[in-house]
C-alpha cells in the first residue's frame, strides 16, 4: 500500500514529461525531410553559420522546436507551417537558384509555407509546385521578394485548397493572363505589389468571368498599370480591399469602373496621376467603403470629390498631397461617421472656426497640416470632439483667438498635438490646462508669450516629448513634483526662460534622450543630478548664461552621450578628466567659454568623435599629436585660444576631416608635412598665426578644397603653381605675408565649383513630405554652418557665415611684394565678388578682360606700380560698389560718373599724378589748352585774385572760434555725447601711439606683417 501511495504521483510525472516531450517531437518522416530541405538550402557556404536561420536545425530530435516549424497538437505531432523566408544567403551574381517543391511533400498536413527572400527563380524540372497539390490544407504560400518571372503562374494549377498567394518584388511583367489563376477558386488574398505588370487579360470577356469569386483582397501597388486596370476588374464582385498605389493612373477616373465592387470596403490610390473623377453621382456604388485613400496624385478642385460627401460609412479619408484649394466644402459634415481625415498638403484656406469639421464628432485623427487654414490657438472649434485624439496643424496660420473659451472645458483628451512652424500664438492655450493623456507636444515657433506652462508637465504623466521651441516663453523652468518616466525628448530652446536649471532635473526626467535648453538665460552651474540621465544621447545647453566648473559626474553618468553643446556660456576651468571616455560621442561644442589648461590625452578615447569645437577659450598648449589618430574627426576648431608650438606632422592625416579652424593662435612653424592626405579637407583657416616658409606644393593635392585662408603669416616665397589643380577652390586669402613673385595666370576658381554649390542649395523639390506626427527633428545648430570667416572687402574685414558662403567667393593677395603684371586670365573669374591685389609691386595695365567681372563687388588695386588708363569697359560692373586704383601710376581720365562709378570719390583714384577728371579736381595740363594772353595788365590786376586773403583769414578765425563754442555748449548740455567725445579722443591718441611703436621704434626684423602703407 505504501508503494502505491508513492507511485500515482510518479506515473502522472512520468506522463507530464513525456506529453511534453510528444509536443516537441514530430513524425520521423517529416524531420528526417527537414532535415533534406536544411541540406538542399545549405548549398551556399555561409548558410552554415551561426546566424543562418536553419542553423539549429538537426540539433535536436524535437523537430518542433526548430526555428521556422511550427506542429500542431500534440496528438497528431505533424508540422503545420514552415518558415524559411530569407533562410538562404544570396545576391544577383550567383546566377539562378531553383527550388525542388518535392521536398515539401512529406508533409501532409501544411497550411502555411514561406519562401521569401530566397532569390528562387523557378522550379527543378518536373518538380514544380504543381506537385504540392496532394497536400490537400495548404492555404497559403509566401513566394515575395524572389526573382520568379511570369513562368511561376502555370505552376499553381491543382492547388485549389490554396486561400492565400503572395508574389510580391519578383520579375512578373508585361501581361499577365489570369486564367493561370482559375484552379484557385478559394482564393482570398493576392499579393503582386511590385512587380512590372502593364495589365490583366482574360478575366472578363467572351470566356466567361473570373473564377476568383471569392477574392476579397487584391494588392497591385507599384506596377505599371494605366486607367485600363479597372475595367478588368469587373469580374471581382467579392473584393474588398484593392490597392493600386504607385501605378499610372492619370487623367480623369471614370466611377462607374467601380459598379461592380459593391462589396469594396478599401480603396487606395495614392501615388497616380489622377486629376478628377467622372460621374461623380457613381460614389454611390461604393457605399460600404470605409476607407478611402487619394493621396499624392494631382487634384485641384473640389468638386472633383463631391461624391465623397455621400459616403456616409466612410471612416478613413486621406486626400493630402494634392492641389486642392479654397475652403472645406460645407458636406463634409455628412461624413459623421469619419475617425481619421488627413487633407494635409494641399492648398486649402478659411478660418477653421467656420469649417465643417467641428461636426465631425467621430474623428479620431485630424491632420490639417501644411495649408493655409487659421487655426486659433485655443482649440475652440474642436472643444465638441470627444473622440479626438491626433491633432496635427502644422505650417497653417496659428493666431490667438478672441473667442470666449476661456471658461470652457474640451470634451477630448489629446494625446498628441501639433501646431508648430507659423503664427502669433499669443498667450499659452489655458484648454492644455484639461489634458491629462498627452504624449507628444509641438507648439515650436508660433511666437506664444507668458511664462512656461510647468503645469503641463505636472498634469501629463504619460508625455514622451515636448517642443516648445523658439517662443517668447518667460518666467523659471519648474518641474513636476513626480518623475516623468515616459519622457525621452525636450526641447524648450529659443526662449526668454529666466532661472536657474533645477537640481533635481535628472530625477525627475530619468529616461531623457534628447535635452535642448539652448538660448534662454539659464544661469549658475549644471546640476550633478544630471548624471542620472543615464540614457542621454544629445545635451545642448548653448548660448546661456551658465558658469562655474563642467561638472565631472556629466561624463561619468552619461555615458550614452552623443552630442555635447555647451557654447558661449561662462564655463571655466580645466577642459576634461582624466577618466572621460564617452566611447559613443560624436559631437564635442564647447566655443566661447573661459576654459583653459590644455588638450588633454584622456579626449582620444573618444574614438568615435566627429566635431570638436573648443574656439574662443583660454586653452594655452601645443596641438597634441593624437588628433591625427582621430580616424573619425571631420571638423576641427581650435581657433581663438593661446595655442603654440608647430603642427604635428601628418596633422590632418585622416581620410574624414572635412574642416580645420587654427586661426588666431600663436602657431608657427612650416606646413611642408602638415597635411599630407589631407584628401578630403574642404576649408582650411590658419590665418592670424606665426606660420612661416613656403607653401607647401603639396596643397595641390587637396581636391576637395574650397575655403583656403592663410592670411597674417609669415609665409615667403612664390605662390606654389599647384593652387591652380584645385578646381573647387572658391576663397582664397594670402594676404599680409611676404610672398613674392608674379600672380598665377591659372589662379582662378573654376566654374565647377559655382554648379556644385548651386546644386545644394536647390536639390530636388521631389522629396516626400514627412510623416504626421514624426518625431521633431534635432534642432541642433551645424558648427560648419554656423562658423564665421573674416574677409576683407570694401576696404574693411567683415565676417561671413551661413548660407551666404555657399555663393561667396574671392581672392585675396594684398601686402605681399608680388610683382608683374596683372595676368589677364583673373578677367574671367565671372563668379567672384572680391579681388584685392592692392600693396604689392604689380607693374603694367589694368587687363581690360576685367570688364568680364560682372558679379564683383569689392576691386582693390590700390598702392602698386599700375600704369596705363583704366579701362571704359569697367563701367559694365554694374555690381560694383568698393572701388580703387589709388596710388599708381595710371594716366588719362577717370571712367565717366555714370552707373555704379558715380558713387567712388577721389579716395578711389588719389595719388595718379596723371589721372585728372571727375571726381578728381586736378587737370592734367597736357590736355588744356593755353589761355590766351591779356590785352592789357596792370598792378591792380595783379594783385587780384580769386579770394581776397584778408576777408578769408578773418572769416575763418570767426568760423573757427564759433563751432569750437557750439561744440563746447553740445558736450556741456549733453553728457553722453561729452563721453563719447573724450572715448573718441582717447581712442585716436592710443591709436597713434601703437602705430608709431609698431612701425617706427620696432626693428624691422622683429614685425609680424609686412605693413601696408
Amino acid at each position: 500500500m505504501g508503494l502505491n501511495r508513492f507511485s500515482l504521483p510518479a506515473v502522472a510525472v512520468i506522463m507530464i514529461i513525456n506529453a511534453i516531450l510528444l509536443s516537441q517531437g514530430c513524425l520521423e518522416e517529416e524531420r528526417i525531410a527537414l532535415l533534406q530541405i536544411k541540406t538542399f538550402f545549405a548549398k551556399h557556404p555561409n548558410d552554415n553559420d551561426i546566424a543562418s536561420p536553419l542553423f539549429s536545425w538537426g540539433k535536436d530530435a524535437l523537430c518542433c522546436s526548430w526555428k521556422g516549424v511550427t506542429c500542431s497538437n500534440s496528438t497528431t505531432r505533424r508540422v503545420v507551417e514552415i518558415d524559411l523566408s530569407y533562410a538562404r544567403y544570396w545576391y544577383s551574381s550567383m546566377g539562378d537558384w531553383h527550388l525542388n517543391a518535392s521536398l515539401f511533400l512529406p508533409f501532409q498536413e501544411l497550411k502555411v509555407l514561406d519562401l521569401a527572400g530566397n532569390g528562387i527563380a523557378g522550379c527543378v524540372a518536373n518538380e514544380g509546385f504543381q506537385r504540392l497539390s496532394r497536400l490537400a490544407k495548404l492555404e497559403a504560400i509566401d513566394l515575395g521578394d524572389n526573382i520568379f518571372s511570369n513562368n511561376i503562374l502555370s505552376f499553381f494549377k491543382g492547388l485549389s485548397s490554396l486561400k492565400y498567394l503572395y508574389l510580391y518584388n519578383n520579375k512578373l511583367k508585361g501581361s499577365i493572363n489570369t486564367k493561370e489563376f482559375d484552379s484557385l477558386t478559394n482564393l482570398k488574398k493576392l499579393w503582386l505589389f511590385e512587380n512590372k505588370i502593364q495589365d490583366f487579360i482574360a478575366l472578363t470577356g467572351s470566356e466567361g468571368p473570373s473564377r476568383l469569386n471569392k477574392l476579397e483582397t487584391l494588392d497591385l501597388s507599384f506596377n505599371n498599370f494605366n486607367n485600363n486596370i479597372l475595367s478588368s476588374l469587373e469580374g471581382l464582385s467579392s473584393l474588398k480591399y484593392l490597392d493600386l498605389d504607385g501605378n499610372q493612373l492619370q487623367g480623369s477616373i471614370n466611377m462607374k469602373e467601380f459598379d461592380s465592387l459593391s462589396n469594396l470596403e478599401k480603396l487606395s490610390l495614392v501615388g497616380n496621376k489622377i486629376q478628377d473623377f467622372v460621374a461623380l453621382t457613381e460614389f454611390d456604388s461604393l457605399s460600404n467603403l470605409k476607407e478611402l485613400s487619394l493621396a499624392g496624385n494631382k487634384i485641384q478642385d473640389f468638386v472633383a470629390l463631391t461624391g465623397l460627401c455621400e459616403l456616409k460609412h466612410l471612416q478613413e479619408l486621406d486626400i493630402s498631397y494634392n492641389d486642392l484649394t479654397g475652403s472645406l466644402p460645407s458636406c463634409f459634415s455628412n461624413l459623421t461617421n469619419l475617425r481619421v481625415l488627413d487633407i494635409s498638403f494641399n492648398h486649402f484656406t478659411g478660418n477653421i472656426s467656420s469649417s465643417p469639421l467641428g461636426s465631425l464628432t467621430s474623428i479620431r485623427d485630424l491632420n490639417l497640416s501644411d495649408n493655409h487654414f487659421q487655426i486659433p490657438i485655443s482649440l475652440g472649434p474642436f472643444f465638441n470632439l470627444s473622440n479626438l485624439k491626433n491633432l496635427n496643424g502644422d505650417r497653417n496660420e496659428i493666431y490667438e483667438s478672441t473667442e470666449l473659451v476661456h471658461n470652457l472645458i474640451p470634451r477630448f483628451q489629446l494625446q498628441r498635438l501639433s501646431l508648430s512652424r507659423t503664427g502669433l500664438g499669443g498667450t499659452f492655450p489655458k484648454s492644455l490646462y484639461y489634458q491629462h493623456d498627452l504624449q507628444f507636444v509641438d507648439l515650436s515657433h508660433i511666437k506664444m508669450t507668458g511664462e512656461f506652462p510647468s503645469w503641463l508637465l505636472q498634469n501629463n504623466t504619460k508625455l514622451e516629448e515636448l517642443y516648445l521651441v523658439n517662443n517668447s516663453l518667460s518666467g523659471s523652468f519648474q518641474l513636476a513634483n513626480h518623475s516623468l518616466v515616459n519622457l525621452s525628448r525636450l526641447d524648450i530652446s529659443r526662449n526668454l526662460i529666466h532661472s536657474q536649471i533645477p537640481t533635481k532635473i535628472g530625477a525627475c526626467f530619468p529616461r531623457l534622450v534628447f535635452l535642448n535648453l539652448s538660448r534662454n538665460d539659464f544661469d549658475g552651474s549644471i546640476p550633478s543630478s544630471i548624471s542620472n540621465m543615464s540614457l542621454l544621447k544629445v545635451l545642448d545647453l548653448s548660448n546661456n548664461s551658465l558658469s562655474g566648473h563642467i561638472p565631472e559626474q556629466l561624463v561619468e553618468g552619461c555615458l550614452s552621450l552623443e552630442v555635447i553643446m555647451l557654447s558661449n556660456n561662462y564655463f571655466k576651468g580645466q577642459l576634461f578628466w582624466k577618466n572621460f571616455n564617452l566611447r559613443y560621442l560624436t559631437e564635442l561644442i564647447l566655443r566661447g567659454n573661459q576654459l583653459t589648461g590644455i588638450l588633454p590625452n584622456s579626449l582620444s578615447n573618444c574614438s568615435a568623435l566627429e566635431a570638436l569645437d573648443v574656439s574662443h577659450n583660454n586653452l594655452s598648449s601645443k596641438i597634441p599629436r593624437w588628433i591625427r589618430n582621430m580616424s573619425s574627426l571631420q571638423y576641427l576648431d581650435l581657433s581663438e585660444n593661446n595655442l603654440f608650438g608647430s603642427l604635428p606632422s601628418s596633422f590632418c592625416s585622416s581620410r574624414m576631416m572635412t574642416e580645420v579652424y587654427l586661426s588666431k593662435n600663436k602657431l608657427e612653424g612650416s606646413l611642408i608635412d602638415a597635411f599630407d592626405g589631407c584628401l578630403s579637407l574642404n576649408r582650411l583657416d590658419l590665418s592670424h598665426n606665426y606660420f612661416g616658409g613656403k607653401i607647401p606644393e603639396s596643397i595641390g593635392s587637396l581636391f576637395q578644397l574650397s575655403f583656403l585662408l592663410l592670411g597674417y603669416n609669415n609665409l615667403e616665397g612664390e605662390i606654389p603653381s599647384q593652387l591652380c589643380k584645385l578646381e573647387k577652390l572658391s576663397l582664397i586669402d594670402l594676404s599680409h605675408n611676404n610672398l613674392c613673385g608674379h600672380i598665377l595666370p591659372c589662379l582662378q576658381p573654376s566654374s565647377k565649383w559655382y554648379r556644385e554649390r548651386e546644386a545644394s542649395i536647390n536639390p530636388s523639390d521631389s522629396a516626400p513630405g514627412p510623416m504626421p506626427f514624426a518625431a521633431a527633428p534635432i534642432p541642433l545648430e551645424d558648427p560648419s554652418v554656423n562658423k564665421a570667416f573674416e574677409f576683407t572687402t570694401k576696404s574693411r574685414s567683415y565676417s561671413f557665415k551661413g548660407i551666404i558662403l555657399t555663393y561667396f567667393s574671392g581672392i585675396d593677395l594684398s601686402c605681399n611684394n608680388l610683382t608683374g603684371e596683372i595676368p589677364f586670365e583673373l578677367g574671367y573669374l565671372s563668379n567672384i565678388q572680391v579681388l584685392n591685389l592692392s600693396h604689392n609691386s604689380l607693374t603694367g595695365p589694368i587687363p581690360p578682360t576685367f570688364s568680364n567681372l560682372k558679379k564683383t563687388e569689392s576691386m582693390d588695386l590700390s598702392y602698386n606700380n599700375l600704369n596705363g588708363e583704366i579701362p571704359r569697359q569697367l563701367l559694365n560692373l554694374n555690381f560694383l560698389s568698393a572701388f580703387s586704383v589709388a596710388y599708381n601710376n595710371l594716366s588719362g581720365k577717370t571712367p565717366e560718373m555714370v552707373g555704379q562709378f558715380s558713387t567712388f570719390n577721389k579716395s578711389s583714384y588719389e595719388g595718379n599724378p596723371m589721372l585728372f577728371g571727375p571726381p578728381l579736381t586736378n587737370n592734367y595740363i597736357g590736355e588744356i589748352s593755353p589761355s590766351p594772353l591779356p590785352r592789357y595788365k596792370t598792378d591792380k590786376n595783379e594783385e587780384n585774385g580769386f579770394i581776397d586773403m584778408e576777408a578769408f583769414y578773418v572769416t575763418f578765425s570767426v568760423a573757427y572760434i564759433v563751432v569750437l563754442l557750439v561744440i563746447g555748449a553740445i558736450l556741456y548740455i549733453n553728457p553722453y555725447w561729452r563721453q563719447s567725445w573724450f572715448y573718441f579722443i582717447g581712442e585716436s591718441i592710443n591709436n597713434c601711439y601703437y602705430y608709431l611703436v609698431d612701425n617706427l621704434l620696432v626693428p624691422a626684423k622683429f614685425r609680424r606683417f609686412q605693413p601696408c602703407v
